[in-house]
C-alpha cells in the first residue's frame, strides 16, 4: 500500500479520501487542524474542523466559507477513509487528525501542546502507524519552561505591580 498521506504541492495529502489536511493553496476538501493563518488558508470549497475551530475560521476566512463541524472522537467517512479529530491541546479546538483506511491508521498533528494550559482540551495520545508531527520548535535549543513555572511568574508578576 502506498503512503496513506502524501507532501504534495498543496499540503499533506490523502489520495484514497481525496481530501488534503491543512492545505496552503485552494482544494476541494481542507481539514483543519485549527484555525492559526499558517493552518487555514481562504479558498477552499469545504473546510472540515472541531466546532469550537469554526467561529475563528469564518471571523479571520468570511462568514461565506462552508465549514462541517464536529467533536472530538466522532468520525465521518469519504470514499471509505475514516477521518476523526482529538485534542491537540495547542488552542481552543486546535485538533489532530487521525485517518484510517483498510487497516492502516495515520495521525497528522498540527501544532499541539503536551502540557495541558486549562484552556484547550489537552493533548491526547492517539495509536496510529504513522505520526506526522508538526515540528517548528522541535529544535533541541528550545527548552520550554513548565506551565506553572509561567503562571506562578504572571502572578509574582501581578502581586508586584497591584498599586
Amino acid at each position: 500500500m502506498a503512503d496513506l498521506l502524501q507532501f504534495t504541492d498543496r499540503g499533506i495529502y490523502c489520495e484514497a479520501g481525496d481530501f488534503y489536511i491543512d492545505p496552503w493553496k485552494p482544494v476541494n476538501r481542507a481539514v483543519i487542524t485549527h484555525a492559526h493563518s499558517d493552518h487555514a488558508y481562504r479558498g477552499h470549497n469545504l473546510y472540515l474542523a472541531h466546532r469550537k475551530s469554526v467561529p475563528v475560521l469564518k471571523y479571520r476566512l468570511g462568514d461565506d466559507i462552508q465549514v462541517q463541524s464536529m467533536d472530538y472522537m466522532k468520525s465521518v467517512s469519504h470514499n471509505g477513509v475514516t477521518i476523526s479529530l482529538h485534542p491537540a491541546g495547542h488552542i481552543v479546538g486546535s485538533s489532530q487528525v487521525r485517518v484510517e483506511y483498510q487497516g492502516e491508521v495515520w495521525v497528522a498533528s498540527g501544532d499541539y501542546k503536551i502540557e495541558d494550559d486549562g484552556l484547550s482540551t489537552p493533548f491526547e495520545p492517539v495509536k496510529c502507524n504513522a505520526f506526522i508531527s508538526e515540528s517548528t520548535f522541535g529544535l533541541p535549543i528550545y527548552q520550554w519552561k513548565s506551565q506553572q513555572n509561567i503562571f506562578d511568574q504572571l502572578h509574582q508578576w501581578w502581586r508586584k505591580n497591584q498599586d
